[in-house]
């Protein structure tokens, strides 16, 4: 037989490309970009100004509108922003205004992005703010807000490099605003020329090391320090800004120290502001659907504020910071200072990077849900000289603003004109309304910054589930936030890029690691810790590394595959060494023994085996290794091939196989190349003689794959072996071929024996199935489920397992259906004793369906809240009605009564008819407290009429009114007992009595205005002397009748007295009007006088109206009429206008006379005597007397004939004004205003 020869297995190919030579690559790209060919300048100039190749395409009635819409909008947002970050930035409010316009044009024309807003962004100005103010604080300027003069403040601490830099460089005649624009402007210029670089080299990528999380942090950590900056503004405290770290901490230590110098118009003005923005920021967001475009509040507040801060002189009288003058127009430009920029060159790096950022981040955003596309490099583009040309024009950095643009692309932007639109508005404010703006407060500045920072500030409510997603994530937020916040803006930005890349190494210097089991009757593959009922690959190990293999994590790769396997190759070497050794020497003594006694020797050798012989490591989740990761890859395999084990490598990317090659990791004509890419077939198979190539049937999956690679190199080792030794003995060929023979009846053996077994084992698995498929209709007719049918194509073993897990599923959920049945039957007895309802019904014996348990879960759902409903009813009944009893001091008398009040609410039945006997005992103890409580009323009524009657001392009232404690019966006790104390010691003074009651009486008739006619009733009574408890019971029955008519008719009273108030000023209205000396009055007195004048005549109609309607329905409900000095209403007001025209009838008679008499004397008294006689002649009937009629005065003491008597009184009616006719025009005034003053 020929020895047998190894045949290689085909190679997997793969389509490698020819790379090109790196320089070709540079020079190729070279040559197109430095073309200077029509068509290269072209796509250059249209590459650089996207605007032209846009804006010949505009849909004019398509678009128009929309970026009209959205640029007006943008514009009336720009314009209190702009002004408000410049508080920021530190420099003056035009500075924003200048970078709004110019930074909107500029974008026009060199943005790709149809919605992105540029221009101010607070944390762009919270930044150059900071650098400006270090700059000026190191050129010795104060940075007090309040001194904004040009003189330098030259100290220990300022710099004097850059104090020098300054007066050279500008000279004295630049003060600290001119200084601190200088600073802004050279800082934007760098950050525009940095951007500039970055677009041309593209180095876009810079970005990628700015992760969402590192970004959010920042921000939200900016936004706190923003907040602490802007916080001395809203409290109107002039502290000055702090330079270095920890500015948030200092700032609120200055704050809090000079808390008490607030100033308090500032902090109620910040209080309104930031009320109105909030609200306006929450109903905008709430109904953000339904409004076509967004609430201007900021523009509503800075107005309002505006005109409220000029026309109340906030800053005059309370000392409030104002924005002070805005000049109009535009500021010739300027080159930036040279001289400064490399004192603010790594400032700007950091200006540059994040305003890159920002922007690029929000157009992908945008362009994304739109549904075009940007480009990257043509925006840093942009944004660089969005920087670069303003910084000419006194700007400061910009970029792109996420809640701008937001309200673009809500409010239907299309492309950049709207940019244009917005420029325009900016432009008018420049031009015409900057000046409005002097009396702006800084404080409202504060409160437009601060309540822009919600957004910011909301990010706190995302670190929950961030945390959930990805701890590292969350780690890297809150420490970005936190340096960002409690060191410094820059320092926080740095730090943050620094920990995100340490995090990166950390992840991939400790990942996850874990052996790999295989799903049953799968090829998918598994981690055996993370999952259960996987199945170990017998005698193979797969290890499974989530990470790339390279220097930081090779000892942590190796630790975990030695922890993994449970065998680390150099200690089983020397175990093993260790061994042969000991095996040898024990050899040599057994040698030595076997001469002496010509014996046989027989030395076991104590080699233990290893319980796998194949390790598979699986670089699925490896996306590249390095020179390390491959010496490892070497060193693992050298290893445990000197202890038998064989490492293969699975599921290599092409990365990671091109490093391996080009490592010489699998020889020179990659014959030792060891790789399986994937589980189901290798790279290469092991030659095999030709009475083994049966066993390639066995390599069907990864388990397969390997015990067939192991078994034909087992025996092609074993036949080697055996042709090593038949070759040292001399065995001849015949009979190694006879050997051959046995060797194969003793495999063929083997291989026979083991299909009996199967054939057994099939046939059993054949049975198994029918047993379970039986089973399985019963199961399914008794559950009354759907007949279970089996999927196509499956083996046997997978029919006997899926009939077979059926079954115990089936059979588990049998018994789960049964027991809970008996625990639901059991909870609806218990409920349906307790609520006295009718059980649910299931038929005996029966097995219930999905279906029917579920309709008693929700039974005995309705039931449990059915018992949570009676229950609370039943509490707040019982509570009700143990409350009552305690009030009322109530025994439970009834056995009801005593099962409310008891604390055991397990005796009592939660029955529809014991909760209404629960209600209706409820609402009886109401009634009965309700007649308790009218009876202790009537009785401190009482008490409180004997008092009076009696002068009681008011010591001695409150004294009993505060002895009186306890239950309602027992007050009424006490009550009623004070009652029969004081009715014996009314019997005791009766005359007293009577004679207050009649006093009362006469008070009530006038109070009610009745006449005589209405009380002659009562006259017979009122006289007599007869004092008796009957008389006074008579004076009791009148004074409570004339009580009673006077609730009743209280409100027309009150009208009637308001008219005949009107009446009377009205009369002295008249009469002013014929007093001439009315017309010598300065002041307004006469305006003032025809104004109450007017009122007076309106109110008069609209009051009689009133009364008129008044006393119809009131006597249409009482059934009699209501009288004012024995008449009706009406009729008494219109006696009171016939008299008054009477009245008036009469005194333009006399003044006719009057004016008859003056003409007879003009025929005898010189001019001179007569002009002397008319100024101090009195007016005649100035002061005039109106009729009277009789008023009744009401006494009770009487004649010898006990008649009533009636004394006529010269009281002149309500509704006039009796004045004195020597009272002088001083008094008249005096006693019109009072009325006046009571009326209104």
């Amino acid at each position: 037989m020929e020895e047998a020869k190894v045949t290689e297995v085909p190679h997997l190919e793969r389509r490698v490309g020819k790379r090109k030579d790196p320089m070709a690559i540079l020079k190729t790209k070279l040559s197109s970009s430095l073309s200077c060919s029509v068509p290269r300048v072209k796509t250059t100039l249209t590459g650089l100004f996207p605007v032209v190749l846009w804006l010949p395409k505009y849909k004019l009635k398509e678009y128009i509108w929309g970026d009209l819409m959205s640029g007006l909008v943008i514009g009336i947002i720009l314009v209190p922003q702009a002004i408000a970050y410049c508080l920021l930035a530190g420099v003056d409010p035009i500075y924003g205004l200048y970078t709004s316009f110019f930074a909107n044009i500029i974008y026009f024309f060199m943005g790709t992005s149809r919605h992105v807003s540029v221009g101010i962004f607070s944390l762009m100005s919270l930044m150059v703010g900071q650098v400006v103010d270090r700059e000026v604080y190191m050129a010795g300027f104060d940075l007090d807000d309040t001194k904004t003069d040009g003189i330098l403040n030259v100290t220990g601490d300022s710099d004097s490099s850059a104090v020098n830099l300054t007066m050279g460089a500008f000279g004295m005649e630049c003060g600290k605003e001119c200084y601190a624009i200088s600073i802004a402007a050279a800082m934007t210029f760098l950050a525009g020329i940095y951007q500039v670089l970055m677009a041309v080299f593209r180095l876009g990528f810079v970005s990628v090391y700015l992760s969402a999380p590192m970004l959010d942090g920042f921000a939200t950590g900016a936004s706190f320090t923003i907040l602490t900056v802007q916080a001395k503004y809203l409290l109107g405290l002039k502290i000055p800004r702090h330079q270095g770290y920890g500015t948030v901490v200092v700032t609120w230590i200055h704050i809090f120290s000079n808390i008490q110098n607030t100033n308090y118009c500032d902090l109620i003005t910040s209080a309104i502001c930031i009320s109105v923005l909030v609200a306006g920021k929450e109903l905008q967001e709430r109904y953000k659907d339904r409004l076509k475009i967004p609430l201007p509040t900021e523009l509503v507040v800075v107005v309002i504020a505006t005109l409220a801060s000029h026309f109340g002189d906030f800053h005059g009288w309370y000392d409030s910071n104002v924005s002070g003058a805005i000049p109009t127009g535009f500021i010739p430009p300027k080159v930036p200072s040279f001289g400064l920029m490399p004192r603010v060159a790594f400032d700007a790096i950091l200006l540059a990077v994040i305003s890159f950022a920002f922007t690029v981040s929000l157009s992908e955003m945008f362009a994304k849900k739109n549904g075009y596309t940007v480009r990257p490099n043509q925006e840093m583009m942009a944004i660089g000289f969005c920087n670069i040309i303003p910084s000419f024009f006194h700007c400061f950095t910009t970029s792109a603003a996420l809640a701008k643009t937001m309200v673009k692309d809500s409010t239907g932007c299309q492309t950049q004109v709207s940019s244009i639109v917005s420029a325009f508005v900016v432009l008018l404010v420049l031009l015409f309304f900057a000046p409005l703006f002097y009396s702006l407060q800084k404080c409202v500045l504060a409160c437009i910054i601060i309540v822009s920072l919600r957004g910011a500030l909301r990010k706190f409510r995302d670190v929950p589930s961030m945390w959930r997603v990805s701890k590292m994530d969350a780690v890297v937020w809150m420490v970005t936030m936190s340096a960002s916040a409690l060191i410094s803006v820059e320092m926080g930005l740095v730090v943050g890029v620094v920990f995100s890349m340490l995090c990166i190494i950390v992840q991939t210097q400790k990942p996850k690691v874990s052996l790999l089991g295989q799903i049953h009757d799968t090829t998918h593959y598994e981690d055996m810790e993370e999952y259960e009922n996987l199945m170990s690959l017998p005698k193979v190990k797969i290890f499974r590394f989530q990470a790339p293999l390279y220097y930081a994590n090779k000892d942590f790769f190796l630790k975990s595959l030695y922890k993994a396997v449970g065998v680390k190759p150099f200690l089983e070497m020397t175990r093993r060494r260790k061994a042969e050794k000991k095996v040898e020497t024990l050899a040599a003594k057994e040698a030595g023994r076997a001469d002496k006694t010509n014996g046989e020797v027989k030395v076991g050798l104590g080699s233990r085996e290893l319980d796998f012989h194949t390790i598979i490591l699986d670089c699925s989740a490896m996306p590249f290794i390095d020179s390390t990761g491959m010496q490892t890859f070497k060193g693992i395999i050298k290893d445990y091939k000197e202890v038998g084990v064989t490492v293969l490598l699975a599921s290599c990317n092409t990365t990671v196989i091109d490093s391996l090659r080009q490592g010489s990791f699998f020889g020179k004509a990659d014959k030792d190349m060891e790789n399986l890419p994937s589980f189901r077939s290798s790279y290469v198979k092991p030659e095999e003689p030709a009475e083994v190539t049966k066993c390639d049937c066995l390599v069907t999956h990864l388990c397969s794959e390997a015990l067939a690679f192991s078994l034909v190199t087992g025996i092609n080792h074993a036949m080697a072996r055996l042709v090593d030794i038949w070759d040292s003995m001399g065995i001849m060929e015949e009979q190694r071929v006879e050997r051959m023979e046995t060797v194969k009846k003793h495999i063929e053996g083997l291989l026979n024996d083991m299909i009996t077994e199967e054939e057994a084992l099939k046939h059993r698995i054949r049975t198994n199935i029918i047993t379970f498929e039986k089973q399985l209709v019963t199961l399914c007719l008794e559950m009354s489920m759907d007949p279970y049918k089996l999927e196509e194509g499956l083996t046997v073993l997978q029919m006997e397992k899926n009939l077979r897990l059926r079954v115990e599923v089936l059979t588990k959920e049998k018994g789960e259906r049964l027991k809970e049945l008996h625990g639901l039957q059991q909870q609806d007895k218990e409920l349906c004793v307790e609520l006295c309802v009718t059980p649910y019904y299931v038929p005996t014996g029966s097995m219930p369906s999905r279906t029917q348990l579920q309709e008693l879960r929700e039974h005995l759902k309705t039931l449990t809240e059915e018992k949570k409903s009676r229950a609370k009813v039943f509490s707040g009944l019982r509570e009700d009605i143990r409350q009552l009893m305690e009030d009322m001091g109530h025994e439970p008398e009834t056995s009801l009564e005593k099962e409310s009040v008891c604390h055991n609410e397990e005796i009592f039945l939660l029955t529809h008819e014991n909760i209404k006997a629960l209600q209706l005992l409820l609402s009886q103890m109401e009634v009965k407290k309700d007649s308790l409580m009218n009876t202790l009323a009537e009785l401190k009524e009482r008490a409180m009429c004997l008092w009076n009657r009696l002068e009681a001392l008011e010591q001695d009232r409150t004294a009993f009114q505060e002895s009186v404690q306890g239950t309602l019966s027992d007050q009424i006790t006490q009550w009623q007992g004070e009652v029969d104390r004081l009715t014996v010691l009314q019997k005791a003074m009766l005359e007293d009595v009577i004679d207050k009651v009649r006093q009362e009486l006469v008070a009530l008739w006038d109070k009610c205005n009745q006449g005589p006619e209405q009380s002659e009733t009562f006259n017979a009574h009122f006289c007599d002397d007869d004092f008796t408890e009957e008389l006074l019971a008579l004076h009791d029955a009148e004074l409570l009748k004339i009580n009673n008519y006077y609730d009743q008719a209280k409100p027309l009273l009150e009208v009637l007295e308001k008219w005949e108030k009107y009446w009377a000023l009205f009369q002295d209205f008249e009469k002013k009007a014929n007093d001439p000396n009315r017309f010598s009055n300065r002041g307004g007195a006469l305006l003032k006088e025809a104004k109450e004048r007017v009122k007076v005549q309106k109110m008069l109609p609209k009051l009689e109206e009133e009364l008129k309607m008044g006393v119809e329905s009131w006597e249409k409900d009482q059934g009699s009429a209501f009288l004012v000095q024995g008449q009706r209403v009406m009729t008494y007001i219109s006696s009171q206008w016939e008299e008054h025209k009477q009245q008036r009838g009469k005194e333009k008679s006399e003044r006719a006379a009057t004016s008859k008499k003056g003409e007879m004397m003009t025929l005898f008294k010189t001019p001179t005597k007569r002009a002397h006689v008319g100024m101090n002649a009195p007016t005649p009937n100035k002061i005039r007397k109106t009729p009277t009629q009789p008023t009744m005065v009401r006494s009770y003491s009487c004649s010898s004939s006990s008649t009533f008597i009636s004394v006529p009184s010269s009281k002149p009616p309500i509704s006039q004004v009796q004045m004195q006719g020597d009272l002088s025009k001083k008094t008249n005034d005096a006693v019109f205003n009072s009325t006046a003053k009571d009326l209104f």
